[in-house]
């Protein structure tokens, strides 16, 4: 696998990147107290990546800001463990701080987070971002600091719109998905999207899904370009139809006790960093996406773009059956389900779009 080797083609951008750790229990700190933080997460420590480049931002921010008073320490690869040990440890607050967290992961702790999952949903990353970080985000992030003791201080693109690929053939129209068999993430939602296409979902874990596809154990996957060139998959895949059926975000937590206790000027500070990491990785992606097509291209990777019409069929299949599937077995409470349909609208009128 040669993850370092694709992530250093992307050296040629510079990126201002961030990232946090924080270690010891959470208690009152002094305001004149020097607070050393730990910033932990599962991907690798390249500025040029989107997590990373996130850490990086928030870690340059946030010590220019508290003047040295706050020292972050980044921890890259998971040299403190998986994204979901990183996320049971800052819900604990054994860690401060991670990132690499996305909805695969959070619904298990918090499955309201799966109204993100419903298929079709946003048009563009742009409309996306105005309602997670609008008035719809802001209370979901509120109920879920509320219910796991975790707070949300910064979003971006996990890559953007998931895509489907395989090595089997090419996709253009729901009828040529039948037959897969389709690695997603552990996440219901994502495999009932799946399912409803007429393809078979098996969750494997991101650590073995290269080996999966190099020996056949599935035919394809489903992932954005910047992840997809993250794991080196388009050495493994022959075949990708860009359908952006889900559009997947990726979060900076921090211990929510252990954030109270700090004076209310590092809080300022800290969520300020979330904010300049946020902007920090979704700079990164657009430029991974904007080059990564080609860079998949070279390496033999075939695309299709599906017509306004091609489209409409996958949502017309997939969009009705999951969203039902997401109120009635998805989500605790339903009414996030009504909330991001209405706020998914408002937001496309808000910045100036035509719904399809």
């Amino acid at each position: 696998m040669a993850t370092k080797k694709t992530i250093r083609g992307f050296g040629v951008l510079a990126m201002a990147v961030a990232a946090l750790l924080l270690t010891g229990s959470p208690r009152a700190i002094a305001a004149d107290e020097v607070i050393k933080m730990t910033m932990a997460h599962a991907d690798v420590a390249d500025p040029t990546q989107y997590v990373h480049a996130g850490a990086v931002a928030f870690k340059e921010y946030v010590e220019k800001a508290s003047n040295g008073n706050i020292q972050v320490t980044i921890s890259a690869g998971g040299a403190l463990g998986n994204t979901a040990s990183l996320q049971e440890m800052t819900m604990t607050g054994e860690v401060q701080a991670s990132t690499s967290h996305t909805e695969g992961t959070i619904a298990i702790i918090y499955p309201n987070i799966q109204c993100l999952s419903i298929p079709y949903l946003f048009q563009n990353v742009d409309q996306a971002l105005e309602v997670f970080r609008g008035k719809f985000g802001q209370a979901l992030f509120e109920d879920m600091r509320k219910q796991t003791g975790i707070r949300v201080i910064g979003i971006w693109d996990n890559g953007g719109f998931r895509n489907f690929t395989n090595n089997k053939r090419e996709v253009r129209t729901p009828k040529d998905m039948k037959g897969l068999t389709i690695r997603t993430m552990d996440n219901p939602a994502h495999m009932e999207i799946v399912r409803s296409l007429g393809a078979k979902p098996i969750p494997i874990s991101w650590a073995e899904l290269y080996t999966a596809l190099q020996t056949g154990v599935v035919d394809g996957e489903e992932n954005s370009i910047p992840t997809f060139l993250l794991g080196s998959l388009q050495e493994v895949q022959k075949y990708m139809v860009m359908d952006g059926h889900v559009y997947s975000q990726l979060h900076m937590f921090v211990n929510d006790k252990w954030f109270n206790g700090l004076p209310k000027k590092y809080q300022e500070i800290i969520l300020q960093g979330g904010q300049a990491a946020g902007y920090a990785g979704q700079r990164a992606n657009r430029v991974y996406r904007d080059i990564g097509r080609g860079i998949c291209i070279k390496a033999g990777v075939q695309f299709y773009d599906p017509t306004p019409a091609e489209i409409a069929q996958f949502k017309a299949l997939a969009q009705p059956p999951v969203t039902k599937f997401i109120r009635e077995k998805g989500v605790k409470d339903p009414k996030w389900v009504d909330d991001i349909l209405v706020a998914s609208d408002q937001a496309l009128i808000k910045l100036g779009y035509k719904k399809k």
